[in-house]
């Protein structure tokens, strides 16, 4: 025999078992009941149904201890849940629709499912999807959008430790490696725009110490002799005029700032604290 009934109440046994109680519309008490999981079952093989005290659930008498104990089968959608589901483009269910003139006048169902948009969120549940939920938190298999995880407060990916453990992420059967592995590839390139700014820094000493020489040789000449530099057509004058400036141009830019510093108050500030990886 079958049995439909509420779970009432929740135990553990000495052993640390769970077991349920479950009471029918006529008011019997069934207990013990067991719960089965609805695929493998051994150790560390397991899948394990949501179940709270008021669900509606369907139970069996055990074959083998017949009224004295009872599995639980499995359990009934609550009413909401049941019409959130959707059943767009099930031809049997169009075909009925449109037996009952609603295809043109009032149609509760589309005609096919949508696509899916590439950025997009997917919230439904489909007759054909394989749905799992538990509150706000769901996994869903569907043919147009996919594998969908909307966890709240959090989504988790758990690896273990050791040179075996990977994430990978492929696309086409290629894991290029890329945006995971953006923090060694971001510390190589601010090394060598620290090897930049060292020349530079360096190229820059040495251009203001041999302004002065340059400036006073070139103002020396020019004094001397107003005379215009050979192949330029520029009097000398003009010339050590020209180098004045632009050392004195340079002279204000003043040292760059490290790249280590650029990369601690400006590309940190683009760290996403919704994403962890270690």
């Amino acid at each position: 025999m079958i049995y439909l009934g509420d779970v009432t109440e929740i135990q553990l046994n000495e052993r640390g078992e769970i077991l349920f109680s479950v009471e029918d519309s006529a008011g019997t008490l069934y207990y013990p009941c067991t719960l089965l999981t609805p695929l493998s079952g051994f150790h560390g093989v397991f899948s394990l149904p949501g179940l709270r005290v008021g669900c509606k659930v369907l139970i069996c008498a055990n074959p083998t201890d017949k009224g004295r104990s009872y599995y639980l089968l499995g359990g009934l959608l609550h009413n909401q849940d049941a019409e959130a589901i959707s059943v767009d483009g099930v031809a049997s269910v169009l075909s009925s629709e449109r037996a009952e003139g609603r295809r043109t006048s009032n149609p509760d169902v589309a005609d096919a499912r949508a696509a899916y948009q590439v950025n997009q969120d997917y919230n439904g549940a489909h007759l054909e999807d394989v749905h799992i939920e538990a509150e706000d938190s769901w996994v869903n298999l569907s043919q147009p959008s996919g594998l969908t995880l909307n966890g709240s407060p959090r989504v988790s990916v758990q690896i273990p430790e050791g040179e075996d453990a990977i994430f990978r992420v492929s696309a086409g059967g290629v894991a290029g490696n890329r945006i995971l592995n953006a923090d060694p590839f971001t510390e190589r390139l601010f090394n060598y725009l620290d090897t930049i700014v060292s020349k530079v820094t360096a190229l820059e000493r040495a251009v203001n110490a041999m302004a002065p020489g340059v400036t006073a040789g070139i103002n020396a000449a020019a004094t001397a002799a107003d005379a215009t530099a050979p192949g330029t057509g520029t009097p000398i004058r003009q010339l050590s005029t020209d180098m004045s400036n632009a050392i004195a141009e340079a002279s204000a830019l003043g040292i760059l700032t490290p790249a280590a510093q650029v990369k601690d108050e400006t590309s940190n500030q683009d760290i996403n604290p919704y994403v962890m990886i270690p």
